[in-house]
């Protein structure tokens, strides 16, 4: 059960650091472009029309959003998907405890 045992003590063993690659920047930025340009040309298309909407209007409209849908869905997935490195580093003895000031 664990009732009458010693607190564990826990040794620090290594930091970890995650380094981005280039490739999760770039998709990242392009998500975000894509997401804010696609939805002002988007609106800006919508709100711009005037008197009645006919079929072929309705279908180029819907037409555009499924291909910024599919343009934020592709970046987005891409980004997440990208590869993350993790460095693990293990402090030497030296690195912990007391501090030493020296000339």
């Amino acid at each position: 059960m664990g009732l009458f045992k010693r607190k564990e003590t826990w040794e620090r063993t290594f930091r970890l650091r995650s380094n981005q690659s280039s490739g999760r920047s770039i998709l990242s930025v392009l998500f975000w472009l894509r997401g804010v340009i696609g939805l002002l040309f988007n609106a800006g298309t919508l709100f711009g029309l005037t008197g009645s909407v006919g079929v072929g209007t309705s279908a180029y409209l819907t037409a555009t959003c499924l291909v910024w849908i599919g343009g934020m869905v592709l970046f987005g997935i891409g980004a997440l998907l990208a590869h993350t490195d993790f460095d693990g580093e293990r402090p030497s003895d030296g690195e912990y405890g007391d501090v030493r000031v020296t000339r």
